[in-house]
């Protein structure tokens, strides 16, 4: 198959997947909390892209960032394939990119600048000696007991990990 049917049938099926999507939102929930416990591609792009639409929606999202997971939210951080066999990291983000969706750096980026608050734990922080310093920017660290507090008043909770 040459690159201009390839693209072709691409948008055919980009248009039929339009189709498909109801765009109208009829409910908007106030607040929304996520808990992410791993730190895989897989795991980090599917958090990212619940704390996304919960903007979109109009939630007041905040993610923490608990065990493995506090490595999400590191300067270095480089993510890891949930298994042995998996598809590389590589790869996915290419199939992504192709088919018009974002991949997990530009959900990240999207995320902060639309509010989501992204918060560390502190034990888990203190857990694998890190410090506030190898956390990206405007990262909040934040005690269990402050997260739990949240999710009482919250009106989704998700865990991720």
């Amino acid at each position: 198959m040459d690159t201009m049917q390839k693209e072709t049938d691409d948008d055919s099926l980009r248009e039929e997947y339009k189709k498909t999507i109801k765009r109208e939102i009829t409910k908007t929930v106030g607040s929304m909390t996520i808990l992410v416990s791993e730190d895989t591609y897989d795991k980090a792009i599917t958090a990212f892209n619940i704390g996304v639409a919960g903007v979109e929606m109009g939630m007041d999202v905040t993610m923490f960032f608990t065990a493995r997971g506090v490595n999400i939210m590191k300067k270095a951080y480089r993510p890891r394939r949930a298994r042995f066999g998996e598809a590389p990291i590589a790869w996915k983000e290419n199939s992504i990119k192709k088919r018009g969706g974002a991949v997990l750096a530009q959900l990240m980026y999207q995320a902060k600048d639309m509010g989501v608050h992204l918060c560390v734990c502190y034990t888990s922080l203190a857990s694998i000696n890190l410090n506030e310093s190898t956390l990206l920017d405007g990262i909040k660290v934040m005690r269990m007991v402050e997260f739990l507090q949240l999710t009482l008043h919250s009106d989704v909770n998700l865990v991720i990990g």
